[in-house]
């Protein structure tokens, strides 16, 4: 009787390191799929963030080169009209 316990507490414990080893090794792999995604995820942040500062580039030229060209075409305007309105004089 004593032999039979000593093996099943034998069985049962090689038992419970194999399911320890699958286990730990789903985890280990597990864990290395995180730390990917993380760094991939860092990678795609700062890609963001580089073409949310092109975004803002581009408008801001948008912005410039409207008022540029609307401040323009009030000059140029105001010339022709001046110069036309000397000319009907």
């Amino acid at each position: 009787m004593e032999i039979a316990e000593e093996e099943i507490e034998r069985t049962a414990q090689e038992a419970v390191k194999a399911a320890l080893l699958e286990v730990g090794g789903e985890l280990a792999f597990e864990k290395e799929r995180a730390d990917q995604l993380e760094a991939a995820k860092l990678a795609l942040e700062n890609e963001n963030k580089k073409l949310k500062a092109e975004v803002q580039k581009k408008n801001n030229q948008f912005f410039y080169g409207a008022l540029i060209g609307g401040t323009g075409g009030v000059v140029v305007t105001s010339l022709v009209f001046g110069l036309i309105s000397g000319l009907c004089r």
